[in-house]
């Protein structure tokens, strides 16, 4: 049974088993800890209760994580929420774990003292399964990020890379009542990662 509790700083040394699928971006400690100081409740772990056949109790293991932020300026329509990570250990994977993550971050933050009027997050052009996962929880591409995974600064927009860009998906929040915070046909739309700024 899958149970979401807070992100505690002793779970640095327990999440490693979900970190280590290649899709998965790892950061540094003092990153992970900003995150934990800045938006405790926007941090959080799925767990799954196992049973310990040597010392024969239960045990709680990791099976997935969720990194949200809030940013921007709501007079600019730019306040939302931002998925910073969300990854899931490879044995828990297709059973909807990842959705479930995302909705409770909807949730979390389409309420006070959030009530953020979208959420948005980057996924590299060329993953397709994730695009699908979020174009199934109702979330559609808004712009396309040239060079955003690159490690030189792109200087033109219409270079395009598939290798390195990514798509800036969004989902609008009960509070963007006309949807201006999204747009149809974003994949068209090219900016370069200097111009995402909130």
């Amino acid at each position: 049974m899958t149970s979401i509790k807070p992100f505690q700083i002793e779970d640095l040394f327990e999440f490693n088993a979900v970190n280590l699928d290649p899709l998965t971006e790892n950061f540094n400690v003092s990153f992970y800890l900003q995150y934990l100081i800045d938006w405790p409740s926007l941090f959080f772990k799925s767990t799954e209760i196992y049973h310990d056949n040597q010392f024969f109790h239960q045990q709680n293991e990791i099976s997935g994580y969720m990194m949200g932020k809030t940013e921007g300026k709501l007079t600019k329509k730019e306040w939302h929420t931002h998925i910073t990570a969300v990854t899931v250990q490879d044995q828990y994977r297709r059973i909807g774990l990842a959705s479930y993550l995302c909705l409770q971050l909807e949730q979390l933050t389409s309420i006070e003292p959030y009530n953020t009027l979208f959420v948005d997050l980057f996924v590299k052009v060329t993953n397709s399964l994730a695009r699908q996962l979020y174009e199934k929880l109702g979330y559609s591409v808004y712009r396309r990020v040239v060079g955003y995974y690159g490690r030189e600064m792109p200087q033109d927009r219409n270079k395009i890379d598939d290798e390195i860009d990514a798509f800036d998906m969004r989902k609008s929040l009960p509070r963007d009542i006309n949807n201006e915070t999204v747009r149809e046909n974003g994949d068209k739309v090219y900016v370069l990662p200097m111009e995402v700024v909130f």
